[in-house]
């Protein structure tokens, strides 16, 4: 009785298909279609190669948001549970990334003029990579029969610079910047409200751009 239903069941669907004239084909590749990706927000880097590190500040230069936008307090809110604040912090992330990029940066330079001995050496290092650049674009630079790179130079003035570094006290500058940076985007990214600001629509998108 179930095999004859299951029959019955396949004529049916044959005959209908028979009937609208309707072609199935399952052969070849599946394309995905691609999400257009919304220029409200910036993606983080797929990878860290030097081509992708250049787009990737790009689109965060290109995707600073009003700064009256960001420090308007107006959008402080506590929130409400540890779930919606894990929420926002992530949704604040993606859309004020060049922002918070921007606050990085300034903090590094200000890390930078308080230590005059850490600015010298960077100095150092920066005019040994242009004299380097310079250098290789006029003449290349051969050793022993081969030839040597302009990254592996650059590789080599900073492994020379390492002992510079650390007398100069740029473990004591990283963690300092890179804490002072985590709590000035860690307090903005939890208290700041984005709901109030994008739409529905950019909140779609961004949950898209996140899975």
């Amino acid at each position: 009785m179930f095999l004859l239903r299951v029959i019955t069941s396949v004529v049916l669907a044959t005959a209908f298909l028979v009937m609208t004239d309707v072609v199935l084909d399952v052969s070849g590749k599946i394309t995905p279609q691609e999400l257009p990706r919304s220029s409200n927000f910036t993606g983080f880097p797929r990878s860290f190669t030097l081509p992708a590190l250049k787009a990737w500040f790009q689109s965060c230069r290109e995707g600073i948001k009003p700064w009256g936008l960001f420090i308007s307090t107006s959008h402080y809110k506590v929130p409400p549970s540890i779930p919606r604040l894990l929420k926002r912090a992530v949704n604040n992330l993606s859309y004020f990334q060049g922002n918070y990029l921007v606050i990085t940066i300034i903090l590094m330079a200000y890390c930078l003029l308080t230590s005059p001995l850490l600015l010298l050496v960077v100095a150092a290092s920066a005019v040994a990579c242009y004299m380097l650049s310079t250098r290789n674009n006029e003449k290349r630079l051969i050793i022993s029969g081969k030839e040597v790179s302009l990254n592996q130079q650059y590789a080599a003035v900073g492994i020379c610079s390492l002992p510079l570094y650390y007398w100069a006290g740029v473990g004591q500058a990283v963690f300092w910047v890179v804490g002072a940076s985590c709590f000035v985007i860690s307090l903005h990214a939890g208290l700041f409200n984005i709901d109030e600001v994008i739409s529905q629509e950019d909140q779609l998108e961004l949950l898209v751009q996140q899975i």
